[in-house]
């Protein structure tokens, strides 16, 4: 039968019951009422049906309330399947169908976003005096434990269907990091990111303590704060965050003992001034798809670093990788093919999608009884043994750690109205920071044609996946043979440093340092004071990395949530002479900033979220 996940979390409340578990500002559950809380919770789920194999729903940002109904459906021998809420709605439903839950458990604020759903207070009320069968119902560690839903090249999401034994080659005995009772780990990555994976259960299956980061949309203050206020050791974050905080607040980092870094390629220069400035941490680069439960390949990069392409290293334990030509057949090392893994990662399949699940996961004839999944990846096998990362085969990218298909995009700008063709590509400025281009041309050309498909993806993409840039095109260029010729389309990023008509310009100083910020990050010569900054293209990281530097402006007081809630310069400079004229500037604490991200977060996500049911 081998372990699951809730028995050898049961061994870790054994063997130190009082140890704290999960840590949230000054609230602090220890192992063993993580433990009680959580059985607690099973029966109430046990009560309300819910059977082994059975999928749980979790409508939930990262707390302490997530880990519980995790513990409590895993206890139940059902799988959670995490839910990023900031989804389109038609998303959304596809999901719930897809999946099909016995049950929908949301936390407080969000019971409303999808009907017959029950909150995780009142179930845990159900439970609080029914801990009948306390007992975790026996499993395996081939059975599934949670399901994840990544993009689909079709524009429907995909769910990614990961076993116990996935989590724990993940978190048991790992050869690429220290996970153990003497690690804090930071739970940064939202649920549905895979990344929360390692974080959640490398430190609770190996008696270690896990923080949250308060709010929705915490800033680069808040992650700091966090770090030195809990002393955290282990941090996982995207490349993208990466190289943002190594820009704005490479101090903060100085108490880890381990950054791992991935999701996208790392830049060599912010790689180095990490290695320069964080001498006593061990920064990791970490490879790996969904498919293979978060990490397939992790490199340790060496203080000696002196620059190229960061490798993504060698597998590690309990995993297999094969670079592989289109035959399936071993290429030589040093050539290029496609990066296939096997071993204890790899997921079960695609829920309810046997086509592509035997199309990914393979059994190649010469490899009897090894089940590899294909990534996709082209990467080769240096002499020894280290392999190195070189694109994909498709045309699928990731940018800030989130996989994105290209084909899904083009695909919902040719159902938008008024738009008769359109394709989407990636840009990457000199950081080495990408971006998503699209370009259409119109049936009927119009002044606000570009509002207007760009509040139609809103509604049909993930947040992630609207692209930046939106081009109107008089034609598309094309090949010799008639297909779309994506070399000579026009940059949008030169065209927008050309004023396109008389611009306000900026008024008080202020103003000006916003103005100055915001051209810089968006690498953009104009920006006009009453430009929205989404609508120019700014990314949430891009959002993080404006406030920093925002911030340290003399005299200003400026919160995350007042770049989101005053998105042009004019509403902003407006916003912050008030604010900061008002008094002295007091800076709020972790949780009032971690309250005001939550009301702004649910006021951005209530438009999206009307409709669905």
């Amino acid at each position: 039968m081998g372990h699951t996940i809730a028995s050898l979390f049961s061994h870790a409340t054994d063997v130190a019951p009082d140890a704290p578990a999960l840590i949230s500002g000054r609230d602090v559950l220890s192992y063993r009422e993580l433990d009680s809380v959580s059985r607690s919770l099973a029966a109430a789920m046990r009560r309300r049906g819910v059977r082994p194999g059975d999928r749980v729903l979790l409508i939930m940002e990262r707390a302490p309330e997530a880990v519980v109904s995790m513990l409590a459906a895993l206890l139940c021998g059902a799988v959670y399947v995490p839910l990023d809420k900031a989804l389109p709605a038609e998303q959304i439903r596809a999901i719930i169908a897809d999946c099909a839950p016995r049950l929908i458990v949301a936390a407080e604020g969000s019971a409303q976003i999808v009907s017959g759903t029950i909150s995780y207070n009142d179930l845990l009320r159900e439970g609080a005096d029914d801990r009948a069968d306390p007992s975790p119902s026996p499993g395996h560690a081939d059975a599934a434990a949670y399901i994840m839903y990544t993009s689909g090249s079709t524009g429907q999401p995909k769910g990614v269907v990961v076993p116990h034994r996935g989590i724990i080659r993940l978190v048991i005995g790992c050869d690429y990091a220290d996970l153990g009772p003497n690690e804090t780990i930071l739970q940064f990555a939202p649920l549905a990111f895979d990344a929360s994976t390692l974080e959640i259960w490398g430190a609770l299956l190996n008696g270690g303590r896990l923080v949250f980061v308060p709010g929705d949309n915490p800033s680069l203050d808040d992650i700091a704060d966090v770090i030195a206020e809990h002393r955290v050791t282990t941090l996982w974050l995207t490349a993208g965050l990466f190289h943002v905080m190594i820009d704005q607040r490479l101090d903060a980092l100085k108490p880890l003992r381990q950054l791992l870094a991935g999701g996208d390629v790392l830049s060599p220069s912010h790689v180095q001034r990490a290695l320069r400035q964080l001498p006593g941490c061990r920064l990791i680069n970490g490879y790996g798809p969904t498919e293979n439960t978060t990490f397939t390949c992790c490199y340790t990069i060496p203080a000696d670093y002196v620059g190229g392409p960061v490798p993504i290293g060698t597998p590690i334990n309990g995993t297999s990788v094969h670079i592989l030509d289109d035959q399936l057949q071993p290429v030589p090392d040093g050539e290029l093919g496609q990066l296939c893994t096997g071993g204890a990662g790899v997921a079960l399949g695609y829920l309810n999608r046997p086509d592509l699940t035997a199309e990914k996961f393979v059994s190649p004839p010469h490899m009897p009884g090894e089940r590899l999944y294909l990534t996709g990846d082209l990467a080769r096998r240096r002499a020894d043994g280290v392999i190195e990362f070189a694109g994909r085969i498709d045309r699928q990218v990731k940018i800030n750690g989130k996989r994105i298909e290209l084909d899904a995009i083009e695909a919902a700008l040719q159902n938008t109205a008024n738009v008769r063709d359109g394709v989407a590509i990636v840009l990457q400025d000199g950081s080495g920071a990408k971006s998503i281009a699209a370009y259409v041309t119109l049936l009927n050309p119009q002044a606000d044609g570009v509002a207007q498909i760009r509040a139609a993806l809103q509604r049909h993409l993930p947040t992630y996946m609207v692209p930046s840039h939106i081009t109107v095109l008089d034609a598309l260029p094309l090949t010799a043979n008639g297909k779309v010729d994506r070399k000579h389309l026009p940059d949008p990023r030169a065209a927008a440093s050309q004023p396109i008509r008389l611009a306000a310009a900026p008024g008080n100083a202020l103003e000006q340092d916003i103005t100055r910020v915001w051209r810089r990050i968006l690498a953009r010569d104009h920006i006009d004071r009453d430009d929205n900054f989404f609508d120019l293209g700014a990314t949430s990281l891009q959002v993080m990395a404006a406030h920093a530097e925002i911030a340290r402006l003399p005299g200003v007081s400026v919160q995350l949530t007042d770049l989101f809630a005053h998105s042009n310069v004019a509403a902003l400079t407006r916003h912050l002479t008030a604010l900061n004229s008002a008094g002295p500037v007091v800076r709020e604490d972790a949780a009032v900033r971690a309250r005001r991200g939550q009301e702004a977060a649910a006021r951005m996500r209530a438009a999206r979220m009307r409709g669905v049911s």
